[in-house]
């Protein structure tokens, strides 16, 4: 399937160009298979006055599909794709070969899905497509950049989530929780054993199995000729048939109780995360009534919201609180969606952190106060108008990249549906008030949640939240009328935790 948005361009010296990098095994291989393989899915967002071209190819293929005890497979085997030597070039000699393009073949491993993107200048489309077919066709699998890779994630896992980042800590050890016993249930980094029991040969055979014709989705945008994508998919046809099986996931988690994590860190500050399972995603009618009630309580990095206005703006408790209703990538690192994470499962969390140890149960309980708020009271017709509106010219925001654009086009491919930025448009412009609270009822609660804190002396924190008393907070200034009041409630919430478990931070990660 091909989707174009604007007309074909053509450069026939450009062609001329790609039929030669498309070496003649290739070739060869790719014009001898046309008739008994199905054409690659193909999505195309060209623009003739660009004079970027970006790649992306998603592949089918993400931490779900690990096998029991190799946890971090996909992502290893990813990174022995497009960032290690191939069998023309070691990885050195294809570095030297990008720096001069300004170019590189970058890759990222989510639940679902692994992407190879890139980015070049259409007069440098010769050289860099040759090196991309090159790396995702032909790679060499050395030893050297196994050990490479294989010690990078490992260190992902025991040096830069343990050790260095306390926000993407709590996130992924959340959603282990949410999604325990269930195929998104690991980091897709794996775990410290997985990666230490994988060998190069299950790197190989993973690579032969899952990186496919049938499981790729090919992506292009920019001002490339108008040839351009049936020669490159000429070329990845040496790629195997493979399967275009769907894989199936089990039915939605569903929380039981209030059960609390407490990652046990030598750190100055709190980070709290509490969430659970969804039955909803972007391709659902209810995704967008409850995109604008998440926007009035949250939405990332922005101070429109409830929670920032109330727990930050008029309480100084800390420096960011938001919601979500679908898994947020790297939400330290970046203040809009990034594209191809996709998922067919999400969930609703809410992130408040970082926050000083004598505050954390106060600002958890504002937390849940605020979130349970928007349940019982609903968005008034003023907020409702506010939230939808700011949504509808915000979102325009979110791919503003030729790359961006891509990749929100991909996503689109991937759940079946239209361009995600005109739908929110069309959507949230026919929404109203009542459809939006009747989605927050029917979704959204503090009764039965998963929650996690990273936090130092966790045995502490868990006896006071097991005591439940109450938690009244200090300010170092007059507070408004409205804010005491609140706090008279706040103080006071019941949490009554289902269950507490305390996790040395030396131990998360590790398979238990």
């Amino acid at each position: 399937m091909t989707r174009r948005s604007s007309k074909d361009r053509t450069l026939p010296t450009l062609l001329v160009a790609l039929a030669i990098l498309v070496a003649a095994p290739v070739a060869t291989l790719a014009q001898g298979s046309m008739m008994e393989k199905p054409a690659i899915e193909t999505v195309e967002v060209a623009s003739t006055g660009s004079p970027l071209v970006a790649v992306r190819l998603m592949f089918r293929v993400g931490s779900i599909d690990d096998p029991a005890g190799k946890e971090g497979l996909a992502a290893l085997t990813g990174l022995m794709v497009a960032q290690a030597g191939t069998e023309q070039h070691t990885y050195g000699e294809l570095l030297d070969a990008l720096y001069p393009m300004a170019a590189s073949i970058d890759v990222n491993t989510d639940r679902e899905v692994t992407v190879i993107t890139g980015e070049t200048h259409v007069d440098n489309l010769e050289a860099y497509t040759a090196l991309l077919t090159e790396a995702v066709l032909h790679p060499a699998f050395a030893q050297s950049d196994f050990e490479r890779n294989k010690d990078q994630l490992l260190s992902y896992l025991t040096t830069t989530l343990r050790g260095a980042n306390d926000e993407l800590l709590g996130l992924e050890v959340l959603q282990e929780k949410i999604w325990e016993n269930h195929p998104y249930g690991h980091a897709p980094a794996g775990t410290v054993q997985g990666l230490e029991s994988i060998t190069l040969d299950d790197v190989k055979a993973f690579y032969a199995s899952h990186f496919t014709q049938a499981n790729l989705l090919l992506g292009l945008a920019g001002g490339y000729p108008g040839e351009y994508p049936g020669a490159l998919r000429a070329t990845l046809g040496a790629l195997p048939a493979g399967s275009a099986a769907m894989r199936e996931l089990p039915p939605l988690p569903q929380p039981e109780g209030r059960n609390f994590t407490l990652i046990d860190k030598e750190t100055a500050s709190v980070g709290i995360h509490f969430g659970y399972a969804i039955p909803i995603t972007r391709a659902d009618d209810d995704y967008y009534p409850l995109m604008v009630a998440n926007s009035h309580l949250g939405e990332h990095r922005t101070f429109n919201g409830v929670l920032m206005n109330q727990l930050r703006g008029k309480r100084g408790l800390n420096y960011g609180d938001y919601s979500y209703i679908e898994y947020y990538a790297v939400p330290p690192f970046t203040s809009r969606p990034t594209p191809n994470v996709p998922r067919h499962q999400q969930y609703f969390s809410v992130w408040i952190r970082p926050v000083v140890p004598t505050d954390d149960r106060f600002a958890l309980r504002a937390g849940l106060h605020y979130v349970q708020d928007m349940v019982d009271n609903g968005l008034t017709e003023a907020q409702f108008e506010l939230a939808r509106d700011f949504m509808v010219n915000y979102s325009k925001l979110w791919a503003q990249s030729l790359s961006e654009r891509l990749g929100v086009q991909m996503d689109s491919t991937y759940y079946g549906m239209p361009y995600w930025i005109d739908e929110i448009d069309r959507r949230l412009k026919a929404l109203t008030v009542e459809e939006v609270n009747a989605a927050v009822k029917k979704y959204i609660q503090t009764d039965a949640y998963e929650a996690v804190m990273v936090t130092k002396g966790a045995k502490q924190t868990a006896i006071a939240l097991l005591q439940d008393t109450p938690s009244p907070k200090e300010y170092n200034s007059e507070a408004e009328p409205q804010v005491l009041e609140d706090d008279k409630a706040i103080i006071k919430l019941p949490v009554d935790p289902t269950s507490i478990e305390i996790v040395p931070v030396a131990t998360v990660f590790e398979k238990r």
